[in-house]
């Protein structure tokens, strides 16, 4: 069987609307190894494949149509020679296109939809963001390199090329949708949306996000609304998330709006008293003024969420 054949089943067995050089790659790499797809040998050479075997595959590919550039990274009436050859986001002919949540997701394997996208997805809020938000690591290429090494392990060596993976520049939409990327140093627990591509932060760190992003959540005011109406039915998350953050502010509010808000007492929550500043300048809401509006316990200055309001 040519190689060629069986990358372009592989990549219809996959369901996958779009496939980054990277990973387009890895798809012949394992080919390489495997000597062998549906049971049918392949036509291989000796040597692991090298940038110009993979060029001139991914030319084929891209000459018989079972690849062609994405259109949203290369519109057609750009397309030209070099961007055929050199295109790094590549559009599978036979499958079916695929959301903006599932787009990203594969243009970047560590991205996941977060903030107000997230809370939206969860019905935490009723607000419909204009912009699809989603985080990355602001440390991304140290993320790469862990998965660089995860992928290929010890078959690596410096004489050996790979594609490379990429932090790519994206346009303002995709799939018509427009596209906020915000670069986070945050580690939080990601999850994978069943029947999709795309992954969106747990609950418990969306709620986190809420204190540490506010302005990305619809502003303090609303975030206070949702914590209200939701944070008792996720508290268990909640507790674990907040424990996670290092941010000691994030312990701090979470502990005013659980503790006095909405009077839960839970021994963790107290823990976070620890975290509290007196004499210091805190605020509920980081972008708003400062008010003499002050819990005492949580020492920060209430200056968002109508305190005179319990639950």
């Amino acid at each position: 069987m040519k190689i060629d054949e069986a990358i372009q089943r592989i990549l219809v067995e996959r369901s996958q609307p779009i496939i980054v050089e990277y990973e387009l790659f890895r798809v012949l790499w394992g080919l390489h190894f495997a000597g062998q797809y549906g049971g049918k040998t392949l036509r291989l050479s000796r040597k692991p494949p090298d940038r110009t075997r993979y060029r001139n595959i991914v030319g084929r590919l891209l000459s018989d149509r079972y690849l062609r550039p994405d259109s949203d990274f290369y519109p057609p009436d750009e397309w030209n020679r070099a961007g055929y050859n050199y295109a790094r986001v590549f559009r599978v002919s036979d499958v079916p296109d695929g959301s903006a949540e599932d787009i990203t997701a594969l243009l970047d394997p560590f991205c996941y939809i977060s903030h107000l996208s997230a809370m939206q997805r969860y019905s935490l809020t009723n607000r419909i963001p204009a912009a699809l938000n989603l985080s990355t690591p602001k440390k991304w290429n140290l993320a790469r390199d862990e998965k660089v090494a995860a992928d290929y392990g010890d078959k690596l060596d410096p004489d050996t090329y790979i594609a490379p993976l990429s932090q790519l520049t994206w346009p303002e939409a995709i799939r018509r949708r427009q596209i906020m990327l915000h670069r986070t140093v945050r580690t939080p627990v990601v999850r994978t949306i069943r029947g999709s591509s795309a992954r969106i932060a747990a609950i418990g760190e969306t709620f986190v996000q809420m204190l540490d992003r506010p302005e990305l959540c619809g502003g303090m005011e609303h975030v206070v609304e949702v914590w209200e109406q939701h944070a008792e039915i996720y508290l268990e998350e909640i507790i674990v998330a907040v424990n996670h953050a290092d941010e000691s502010i994030i312990k701090v509010r979470a502990g005013y709006l659980l503790e006095e808000r909405l009077g839960i007492h839970d021994n963790r929550i107290l823990a976070w008293t620890s975290f509290a500043q007196r004499g210091g300048s805190r605020k509920l809401d980081a972008s708003a003024p400062y008010v003499s509006t002050y819990s005492e316990k949580w020492m920060i200055s209430l200056n968002a969420g109508n305190p005179n309001r319990t639950s």
